[in-house]
Parts: structure tokens; C-alpha cells; sequence
């Protein structure tokens, strides 16, 4: 009897999966299924807030539905200051690991490796993927308003740069602490390592309460910045926790946060948590708060946003990072290798097939709420399918994606 070959693309596919549970057995696996819940989370926000009243997505000024106020109220009260913590546990784990990654590689091919990784994405995605997704939209809809120029970069002369301005903002962080590490490696001796104490994370969540206050006068909470759009309204707090992560990872908390450190910053994020909470259901009680609130100014809501948001940002990813050690460490069943393979790609290729779904649902009659929930799960499922296609099927993609 004849035996059956597989044809090409299994073969391919075979290869690719082989190669990549090869790639993940080498890895931190709590660091791997926490990026993956991380990322999946963020896929999940994002595709909500396509439905809310707040301009902080794409598809939210095109939508032909919208949430209830209940929903609304409930999501931002509830996961409102959840979804703050998403961005800056991303940051402690890249400032955890890049002072190895940098002392592995020396500095040239870590400059390389990041200008590719980083800078080719993310100028692939602001320049061709997302004004190709902005423009689809617009077309689709009937709202098409010039060319790309005017379009993209017209009136507010800024280049908008999605979701990936994490991705923006990483890059010019690891770059700068390179360069710091370079220029001051002649004048560095070998100092003791201190542990890092609740009262020192304390002061820097005081120090970006203060500085995200005085910035957000000068760039409101969710505004662009000329040229090109890098979120700096939230720089106190990615800069402040991605230190965090540089300095902590002499203390070897890429390994295990301190047991004690990890409690105090749970309570700490827990309080801050009912504090914001609490701040949401009281301004909707009140009618006092929306979206003016955190825009930046001189009243006492603009005030109070930063105050809550800053132990928020700053003791949340300890604590989460601390959990994941002790909850993640172990097979996930459905984070498989080619999961964590496609995480990146999956966070690139987010805003895209969101936007998709949501025109393909446009038509179809059902509220808000269901179609949000549509939205979100067939997204997750897209963004790490098509990503693990894209990296499998496209040569050389692997090499960025």
C-alpha cells in the first residue's frame, strides 16, 4: 500500500510548530502566559470600548450602536482601573529583562535587534496598517474625508499611532537606557544590591502623581502630540515602573518578587482599586465627571485622577507580577507555544481586526452589549490566529513579528 505523504504546508507547519515548542521550553513560563492574558485583555478592552461613549478607540465615533449607561458605568468602574494596570505590567517585565538581554547581546546588536523588532513594526503599522485600517473604516462608512495626507496628518499635524505607541514608547526607552549605560559604563563600580522597600514605592508613586498631574496640564489624557503620537500624557508612570523594572532586575525579581513586597503591594492596589471605583460611581452619581475629568486642569477631579491612578500603576504590576510567579508557572491548556509564539503579532494586528469585525457586524441588529461581546471573542481568537499564519506562512516576517 502506497504511504501518504504530507503535503507542503503541513510539513511547514510541522516544522514551524516543533521549532517554536523548542523556543518556549527555553523561556520563563509565567512571563509567557502572563503576556498572553495581558495582551488577550487588552484585545478584549479595546473591542468594549468600540461601543462606549468615550472617544478611546477607533470605532467609537463610527458606531451605530451604543452601550447602556449601566454597562457603561459598570465597565468603567470595574474594569476601568484594571485595564490601567494592563500597559504598565508590560513595561516592569521589559525593564526587568532588558539589562540582561543588553548585557547577552552587547550594545550594537541589542540596538539592532530593538530597531528591528520595535522600529520596523511599528513604523510598518503607522505609515501602512493603520491608515490602510482608518480608511477601510471611512470608506465603509461613508466618511471619508481627503486624501491620506489630510486625512492622517492634516489639521492636527500628527501621526496617529494606535495601539502601538507602547511600542513607540519601548523602543526610545530601551535606546535611551542603553545609551545611558554606555556613556556612564567607564565611571560604574560594582555597588551592593539593595532590596527596593514599600516606602521607596512609595515615594515614586508620590513623584508620579505630581509629575502626571503637571504634564497632563500641558497634554490632557487621552490627546495626541504634534507629529507623532506617543501617549505622553502617560510617561511619569511608564517611565517610573520600567526603572522600577531596570533597577529590580539586580534584586533578581525576574525570578521572584520579595514575598512581603509583594502583600504590601497588593493591599496598596486593592485600596486603590475601591478608591477609583468609588471615584467613577460617585461623579456618575453626581453628574460630575466625564471625560473633562481626566483632561487635565485645576479642578478637583483632575486632581484626584493622578493621585489614585499613580499607587495604582506603581504597586499594581508588582503585585501582578508577584501573582503570576506563583499562579503561572505552569502549562496553561489553552496557552500553547504557538499561543505565545503570536502574542506580539496579535497585539500588532489588534486594532485592524477589530475595526474588521465591527463593520462585518455593522448591519446586524442586536444591541450593544452582544455585539461587544461578539467583537471581543472573535477578536482574541483572529488576532492570535492570523498572527501565527502571518509568522508560519510569510518568510522572513518571523524575524519582527
Amino acid at each position: 500500500m502506497r504511504k501518504v505523504r504530507g503535503t507542503a504546508s503541513s510539513r511547514v507547519t510541522g516544522s514551524h510548530d516543533a521549532e517554536v515548542t523548542r523556543w518556549a521550553s527555553t523561556r520563563l513560563r509565567y512571563v509567557d502566559n502572563l503576556k498572553v492574558i495581558l495582551i488577550a485583555a487588552i484585545i478584549v478592552g479595546h473591542a468594549v470600548s468600540g461601543y462606549g461613549e468615550l472617544d478611546w478607540w477607533a470605532y467609537a465615533d463610527q458606531r451605530e450602536t451604543t452601550l447602556s449607561s449601566i454597562t457603561q458605568a459598570v465597565v468603567l468602574a470595574v474594569g476601568g482601573p484594571f485595564a490601567m494596570l494592563l500597559i504598565p505590567v508590560l513595561f516592569l517585565v521589559a525593564g526587568l529583562m532588558t539589562p540582561p538581554s543588553l548585557a547577552r547581546k552587547h550594545p550594537g546588536p541589542y540596538v539592532r535587534d530593538r530597531l528591528l523588532r520595535l522600529g520596523v513594526v511599528f513604523a510598518v503599522y503607522v505609515l501602512v496598517l493603520l491608515p490602510l485600517t482608518m480608511y477601510v473604516l471611512e470608506y465603509w462608512i461613508g466618511t471619508d474625508t481627503g486624501s491620506y495626507w489630510s486625512s492622517y496628518f492634516g489639521a492636527e499635524q500628527t501621526l496617529d499611532t494606535g495601539t502601538l505607541w507602547f511600542v513607540g514608547d519601548l523602543l526610545l526607552f530601551t535606546l535611551a537606557y542603553t545609551a545611558w549605560t554606555v556613556v556612564l559604563r567607564r565611571f560604574a563600580t560594582r555597588s551592593t544590591v539593595h532590596e527596593i522597600t514599600a516606602r521607596q514605592l512609595a515615594l515614586v508613586s508620590v513623584i508620579v502623581a505630581v509629575t502626571t498631574f503637571l504634564v497632563r496640564l500641558a497634554f490632557p489624557f487621552n490627546s495626541e502630540n504634534r507629529y507623532l503620537d506617543l501617549n505622553l500624557y502617560q510617561w511619569p508612570a511608564c517611565i517610573a515602573i520600567f526603572a522600577v523594572g531596570i533597577v529590580a532586575s539586580r534584586a533578581d525579581w525576574l525570578t521572584a518578587v520579595p514575598d512581603r513586597l509583594r502583600r504590601i503591594s497588593g493591599v496598596a492596589t486593592l485600596v486603590a482599586l475601591a478608591a477609583f471605583g468609588g471615584f467613577v460611581l460617585v461623579g456618575v452619581s453626581e453628574s460630575g465627571i466625564g471625560e473633562e475629568a481626566w483632561a487635565g486642569g485645576w479642578d478637583w477631579s483632575a486632581v484626584m485622577f493622578p493621585v489614585i491612578e499613580s499607587p495604582l500603576v506603581v504597586f499594581g504590576p508588582i503585585w501582578l507580577l508577584g501573582l503570576a510567579q506563583r499562579r503561572l508557572a505552569r502549562p496553561v491548556p489553552w496557552i500553547r507555544p504557538a499561543v505565545i509564539r503570536a502574542c506580539f503579532g496579535a497585539f500588532v494586528l489588534q486594532q485592524f481586526v477589530l475595526v474588521m469585525l465591527a463593520i462585518a457586524l455593522r448591519p446586524v441588529p442586536l444591541p450593544a452589549e452582544l455585539k461587544a461581546l461578539a467583537v471581543a471573542t472573535g477578536g482574541v481568537i483572529l488576532c492570535f490566529g492570523l498572527a501565527w499564519l502571518l509568522i508560519t506562512r510569510i518568510p522572513g516576517l518571523s524575524r519582527v513579528l
